[in-house]
């Protein structure tokens, strides 16, 4: 069997609104479901970027992935955003659970058939809209007798569900073990020049030709339609000094944020300079609402159809960690996308790190040895200030990257991601044009 080739050829996503889980009407999207606005980039897609040369009933496979597949999230095996967008019944879908790396492993998959030769157009999305989410940590009283103390299947005392259920406390604890490599300003500092990023990346336009524009309604007024046509997270003024002092979020081990502390209290006061938790919301992604779909296709339907490759895709990778700290589940999923793709750090030449927390991105560009190479990441900012709709996220920071590697004529490019649970993902890609 003749392993083919695969690219993406077509990227789009929606603009990224705030959510508002307490307060509904103060998100732009918060009455659109994640169904709705994934139909919205399948819609724009077919009916206005690819101009007809490719048509829904071309499509093999349709992949979508989510954090849950429940309540207005619902996917019905993934066909709900294909029927809405009036797609023919004979398209194959599945809907995919691998928390934040979800729509990354949909192009994945869809990579793996093509290049087999199962399919030839595969359709790969993440949808989010963590304003309607009614998923939520269990109460105690609504906690699984298995999680509690004295049950024979209780492990908490390994797993800790307290700290890996809370990405807050997962990025807390990710904190305390890069004591002294990293302390709370290094967290501050890489969060608003995440901001700093994106928002100039806006005024030079960079986002306009990814994103199609949705009507949806003005934040605090779901009567007033508004038509928003870029992500809605961004600070443009951010400024470390309005980022430093923000409240924390997260509790120290010491004070019982996990299991086990990784130190004591004067050591960690001693450490951070602080009794208080390094996580804020200035140094976190939102919450938010979106939806992102990559289109992929073998190399002779790709040229059947007329269309020039966006990227192609030279190897995937995933990985495994422990889920009380989660964000260090792109490392292993790094490593694993360039052994086999025959490559090594020098080889790449920009990465798109999801900024789950700035934590997470300072943990991983030092263990894979990036520390002198922070230009080259995150160019156009990050989740942090774009945002990061879940699933969404990584078909987003895929299509981005080979947007980027178009722009700077640059031939490789890696984006790879954390998930809750304790994964990672990752995708290796060449510009062709190099």
């Amino acid at each position: 069997m003749k392993i083919r080739d695969v690219y993406i050829t077509d990227y789009v996503r929606t603009p990224f609104s705030r959510s508002r889980p307490r307060e509904p009407p103060r998100d732009a999207f918060g009455i659109l479901r994640p169904d709705e606005l994934t139909a919205l980039t399948l819609i724009d897609m077919f009916d206005n970027r690819l101009k007809d040369k490719v048509k829904p009933e071309d499509v093999d496979e349709f992949y979508v992935g989510a954090t849950h597949f429940n309540y207005e999230n619902i996917a019905f095996g993934g066909r709900y955003s294909l029927f809405l967008a009036k797609f023919p019944a004979k398209i194959s879908s599945i809907a995919l659970d691998r928390q934040c790396g979800s729509g990354m492993t949909c192009a994945s998959i869809g990579y793996d058939n093509i290049a087999l030769g199962y399919s030839d157009i595969v359709i790969a999305s993440g949808k989010n809209n963590a304003t309607m989410s009614r998923s939520k940590r269990p109460t105690v009283r609504e906690t699984p007798p298995s999680m509690r103390k004295g049950h024979e299947f209780f492990v908490d005392d390994v797993v800790d569900f307290r700290c890996s259920y809370s990405m807050l406390q997962t990025a807390q604890k990710l904190s305390e073990m890069n004591a002294g490599i990293f302390i709370k300003e290094d967290n501050d500092r890489i969060s608003v020049r995440s901001h700093q990023l994106a928002a100039k990346a806006q005024e030079e336009g960079f986002f306009k030709d990814e994103i199609v524009p949705v009507m949806a309604h003005t934040e605090g007024d779901e009567d007033t339609p508004m038509l928003i046509e870029h992500d809605l997270s961004v600070r443009k003024n951010a400024t470390y000094e309005g980022t430093k002092d923000l409240r924390a979020l997260s509790k120290p081990g010491w004070d019982g944020g996990y299991y086990r502390p990784l130190m004591s209290k004067d050591e960690y006061v001693k450490e951070f300079g602080t009794e208080l938790g390094l996580v804020t919301a200035g140094n976190s992604c939102p919450t938010n609402a979106g939806a992102a779909t990559l289109l992929l296709m073998s190399e002779d339907t790709m040229k059947k159809h007329d269309l020039d490759p966006l990227a192609r895709i030279v190897s995937i990778g995933y990985g495994a960690v422990d889920p009380t700290v989660m964000g260090r589940g792109p490392v292993p999923a790094t490593w694993m996308a360039l052994k086999h793709a025959g490559l090594t750090i020098d080889d790449i030449d920009f990465w798109e790190i999801n900024e789950a927390f700035g934590i997470v991105a300072l943990n991983w560009i030092h263990e894979v040895g990036l520390d002198d190479k922070i230009d080259d990441i995150n160019i156009k900012g990050g989740a942090i200030s774009i945002g990061h709709p879940i699933a969404a996220t990584g078909p987003r920071i895929v299509g981005t990257l080979a947007r980027i590697l178009k722009e700077k004529n640059a031939k490789l490019g890696l984006a790879t991601m954390c998930c809750g649970g304790g994964q990672g993902t990752a995708m290796i890609i060449e510009n062709t044009d190099v």
